[in-house]
């Protein structure tokens, strides 16, 4: 490895290891697997060194990623079931007795809601809001537009926000904070 080419692998795994984990972790459940995922994902990143553009590095990552987590769901001949406990990868500070509680509810429903959405507007979804990709990351991760990026975003999150209204309406759910608050 070239000291360019180690230089590149130490500032992808600093800027990308995290989002890549969450990303993972969104597409097959466990948080072992996801780091499983994310190894093999900087093992070809190590061994593709010399051919992979600087500039689209980020959805080179994540598709790579997404291949490898559907590769491993294929092998391991599993579903993904969104309501598993999600580690937060971030430090919180809880300002209030049961807020990670109501956090952890909160993204049980969201990660529901998300399971009802065209696989394009909740792809577009993760990788804007778990992986924190730009509009142009994603237009290249997912091979389209970036025009159609902010209208599959824009249109899922409403449809979230339609969906997350109707829960509030319901008397069961009036105990869950705003979606709102989250978007």
């Amino acid at each position: 490895m070239t000291s360019d080419g180690h230089q590149l692998f130490h500032e992808a795994l600093d800027r990308y290891e995290r989002p890549l984990i969450r990303y993972a972790l969104n597409l097959v459940g466990q948080l072992d697997d996801a780091r499983d995922v994310v190894q093999d994902v900087f093992v070809k990143l190590s061994q593709c060194l010399g051919t992979v553009d600087r500039e689209r590095l980020a959805p080179w990552l994540f598709t790579v990623c997404r291949n490898r987590a559907t590769d491993h769901l294929r092998k391991h001949h599993r579903v993904v079931v969104m309501e598993n406990e999600t580690l937060d990868l971030e430090e919180a500070d809880v300002a209030r007795p049961g807020a990670e509680l109501e956090h952890r509810e909160t993204r049980t429903v969201i990660r529901r809601l998300l399971t009802q959405l065209p696989a394009k507007q909740r792809e577009a979804i993760r990788l804007k809001f778990l992986a924190g990709l730009s509009y142009q990351e994603i237009s290249d991760t997912m091979k389209t537009s970036v025009g159609n990026v902010g209208y599959l975003i824009h249109h899922g999150i409403q449809a979230l926000r339609e969906q997350w209204l109707s829960l509030e309406n319901n008397p069961q759910a009036k105990s869950q904070p705003a979606l709102a608050n989250l978007f």
